[in-house]
């Protein structure tokens, strides 16, 4: 019996009218649970990134990197020998990385990125740059895999590149962001029992990355997709591997001990999806979960007991004030 549907999100498979899922349910006559796919909101969460590290471009192509594969032939193709790596990280970092060379991918594109990682963190991998392939919109990966070959070969050719400081900074801070938040959140994506938990990681992540210009335009982009995190979703987090066996006892005993306000928040949240990932995060009662409430509501509540309520207050103020929208608000 089918009992879900994994789908990309884009707009001819998630309209509330004429949307292939929509129209699935309407056939089968049931409610399916809604598993979207990640990769294609971590493809968004990516070119929103680069828009703002090197401009936004038109076309089926990216000019910046079509210039790169057109120049491949008169580049020199290994990278400078160094004492250092070109981007500093963390050993959890590395330990990720390896980690995942240690994985069986299905795709060659997969291994590409992981290699191309470990050689401008500084991990002793054998890896050859090869030449550039595709550079179409709908190549997953292509952005980060087309920027950190630019960065590792950039040295040895200077003057073939041509880059501007601009340019150039715009690649390195691309670069950065890949690894430090990007990387991780692609590669632990692709099941479905990992996803709430992995959204909530990112979410923490892009809160604190120290360049907050690129951490608000990734909140946001999560913020546009909060309707992947729900309910039924949330507690799939059960039956994660990035959970320990103490998390989910502890989430086990949150729903149980407080089933009462678990389902007014979780009938607040149906109505108003922009709300899910605070309902995720209250789900979660863990040490993840409960930073990431503490900086929502810090200039609030620090009362964890009044957490749930907080929600409620919204609720409440949104019935009594049903006339007032955002252009109204914005002429007071």
């Amino acid at each position: 019996m089918v009992i879900g549907m994994c789908f990309d999100t884009t707009a001819s498979n998630t309209g509330n009218l004429n949307g292939a899922c929509t129209l699935l349910e309407k056939a089968m006559g049931r409610i399916l649970l809604w598993m979207a796919c990640r990769h294609h909101k971590f493809e968004v969460l990516l070119a929103g990134v680069y828009s703002v590290c090197l401009g936004t471009s038109t076309g089926p192509e990216i000019l910046f990197f079509k210039r790169f594969r057109e120049k491949w032939t008169e580049m020199n193709h290994t990278p400078e020998a160094r004492s250092t790596s070109l981007i500093i990280v963390s050993d959890a970092i590395k330990a990720f990385i390896k980690c995942q060379l240690e994985v069986r991918h299905s795709r060659d594109d997969y291994l590409e990125f992981l290699l191309l990682a470990a050689h401008i963190v500084g991990l002793q991998v054998d890896v050859a740059i090869r030449k550039p392939g595709a550079r179409h919109r709908a190549r997953w990966m292509a952005k980060a895999i087309y920027a950190l070959k630019i960065e590792l070969l950039f040295t040895v050719n200077k003057t073939i590149f041509n880059l501007t400081a601009r340019k150039l900074q715009g690649i390195q801070r691309l670069n950065r962001f890949i690894i430090c938040v990007y990387l991780q959140s692609w590669f632990s994506c692709r099941l479905t029992a990992d996803a709430p938990v992995n959204d909530i990681l990112l979410i923490q992540r892009l809160h604190d990355y120290d360049d907050a210009v690129l951490g608000s335009t990734g909140l946001k982009m999560m913020l546009r997709h909060s309707w992947y995190m729900s309910p039924e979703l949330a507690t799939l987090a059960l039956f994660s591997s990035l959970l320990s066996d103490k998390e989910k006892t502890d989430l086990v005993r949150t729903i149980q001990a407080d089933r009462e306000h678990y389902h007014k928040v979780l009938t607040i949240c149906v109505k108003h999806p922009i709300l899910m990932p605070v309902f995720l995060m209250y789900l979660l009662k863990t040490e993840r979960g409960v930073a990431l409430v503490k900086h929502f509501n810090e200039t609030i509540t620090k009362d964890a007991e009044q957490k749930p309520f907080l929600l409620q207050v919204v609720e409440q103020h949104r019935k009594n004030f049903t006339e007032y929208n955002r252009e109204l608000l914005a002429k007071i």
